[in-house]
């Protein structure tokens, strides 16, 4: 093989590499989002936040209602290729459901889907630290990441989170948006 040969071929070799992620790029950017299609997967996705926070002695992100959270975030807060993106990983569950168990995400125990989150997780990451910031940079953070993120946020802020899961004491005192100052020189309030 000749030197001309070899570098041709390394050429492209490279090309079909980039041109893959790059063609998808386009498709996630110019494709439209079903968000029919994701009021539709409603159901998984209260399963995928109870898998992520479950019921214990508190209650889990299902009873929470983290679910229209999380379709309400992706509806109103992601760009068009991020919300391609995070349908097209609902679709990446089934998938990975069917395939590694035979059965819909719906019907499996709670060990096989969180071994099912994990498989997606794993299969999300890079190992080289430069390729993980150019597939951020295309294509925004990965489904299970925004899935992760949403649903803590989600449940951190319902009701039933902040007052039976984390320490929530109302203030017993009334709100008064216009305090007068009584001393001279006294310092105004922090929160108003």
């Amino acid at each position: 093989m000749t030197r001309r040969r070899a570098l041709y071929l390394i050429m492209v070799l490279v090309g079909v590499i980039t041109a893959y992620p790059l063609l998808k790029w386009v498709i996630y950017t110019s494709r439209k989002p079903d968000l029919g299609k994701l009021n539709a997967m409603r159901p998984l996705i209260s399963e995928l936040v109870e898998t992520i926070i479950p019921a214990t002695d508190s209650p889990g992100a299902k009873e929470a209602g983290v679910a229209d959270f999380v379709i309400g975030k992706v509806i109103f807060y992601l760009d068009r290729r991020e919300q391609n993106f995070f349908i097209d990983g609902l679709g990446d569950i089934e998938q990975l459901s069917r395939k590694g168990y035979g059965q819909s995400f719906m019907n499996c125990t709670m060990d096989q889907r969180v071994k099912i989150l994990e498989c997606l997780e794993d299969q999300q990451l890079f190992l080289h630290p430069l390729l993980m910031k150019v597939k951020r940079k295309l294509f925004g953070f990965s489904f299970i990441s925004y899935l992760k993120a949403y649903t803590v946020e989600g449940y951190c802020t319902s009701l039933l989170g902040a007052t039976r899961c984390l320490n929530y004491q109302a203030t017993p005192q009334s709100y008064q948006p216009c305090v007068p100052l009584v001393l001279l020189g006294q310092r105004s309030w922090a929160t108003k």
